[in-house]
């Protein structure tokens, strides 16, 4: 694993007053440590590799003891890409394995999960490595649960007209959520090289779904900047770009 960066304050909390949230990939995984409010920061760290296995973890655990305190809450997301959004009048628990396997190749080393997002009255359904997904559970028992995905559609908003898309960068990849008219056009991750393959991807997604690039907005989080080449070429193909407020 490489450790992209480390941040940590001098501020303290007592003893299990404090909430960890931990993100988990298919190459990266970060976690942050706040207070109850999640408004106060205490450490956030990032890492990458070529592949989070059961060992990565393993090996996160044990470069940061404070891992192992006692946390008020504990809030996990996966965030692997192998998912299907099925809507409630067509999902079937027992087909879960079948669509994966046939869409991704998922096989029997990998956990399935199952998870309402009501507010779209639909199901995500997605693998996880079963590796990581025990080591987390073992280590966390009383952890809550859920996928990027789910987050993500969960907190759609002020989705108008000319339709918004929600792109969350990594080193490697990054997520996007598109929605337009108050209505979820496309949760998916894509792998990236250059800036040029991001742009292709969206510019073909604005096709397909009749969004304007002059009206379209986009909203940033994750590995980028203002300085950076990405930005910068965004801007040169979209007029309405913007970094996710953080609260």
């Amino acid at each position: 694993m490489k450790e992209l960066f480390n941040i940590s304050t001098t501020s303290t909390s007592e003893p299990g007053q404090q909430v960890l949230s931990i993100r988990i990939g298919e190459r990266h995984c970060c976690f942050a440590i706040t207070d109850l409010s999640g408004k106060r920061l205490y450490q956030l760290a990032y890492y990458s590799g070529d592949e989070m296995e059961e060992s990565s973890l393993m090996n996160l655990f044990a470069t940061h003891p404070e891992l192992n305190n006692s946390f008020y809450k504990v809030l996990v997301s996966y965030d692997h890409p192998q998912s299907v959004l099925v809507p409630l009048q067509h999902y079937k628990y027992e087909d879960a394995q079948l669509l994966l396997q046939a869409m991704y190749g998922v096989n029997g080393r990998s956990t399935i999960v199952s998870e309402s997002v009501s507010e779209w009255q639909m199901y995500n359904m997605y693998a996880v490595p079963q590796g990581v997904h025990d080591r987390v559970n073992r280590k966390y028992p009383a952890g809550r649960y859920w996928h990027n995905y789910t987050l993500g559609i969960k907190n759609i908003k002020d989705a108008a007209v000319s339709g918004r898309l929600w792109i969350d960068f990594r080193t490697e990849d990054f997520t996007l959520i598109a929605a337009k008219e108050n209505k979820l056009l496309l949760a998916q991750t894509f792998l990236y090289s250059t800036p040029d393959d991001v742009i292709y991807y969206l510019l073909k997604l604005c096709q397909q779904f009749s969004l304007s690039q002059q009206e379209v907005k986009l909203v940033l989080s994750g590995l980028i900047e203002k300085e950076s080449a990405l930005y910068k070429e965004l801007h040169q193909y979209f007029l309405n770009v913007e970094f996710r407020d953080a609260d």
